[in-house]
């Protein structure tokens, strides 16, 4: 399967119990809803933006950690703006 898929697995065992696009994660949420309910701990693990886009882009290894580190770099140059800070709504 793809990079880019999202993983539900086991927190005790670290097992790999449900595997889902990025499009389908309500799917994942909703397998780790029930897993929880059963008493069973899960973790989601979901690729970040860069990481779909690395992906999509066919970037890979060394390539990929330097397009990690100039996103960061690009983020920190733009400080308040809407990337670096949470959004705040007034009521």
């Amino acid at each position: 399967m793809s990079k880019s898929n999202v993983i539900v697995k086991d927190k005790q065992s670290d097992e790999k119990l449900f595997e889902c696009q990025v499009h389908d994660l309500e799917l994942a949420y909703r397998y780790a809803s029930q897993m929880e309910e059963m008493g069973i701990e899960v973790d989601i693990i979901a690729p970040t933006i860069t990481d779909t886009l690395c992906e999509s882009l066919g970037i890979e290894n060394d390539k990929k950690a330097d397009f990690d580190q100039s996103v960061v770099a690009e983020i920190d140059d733009h400080d308040g703006s809407c990337c670096a800070t949470p959004a705040k709504f007034d009521d």
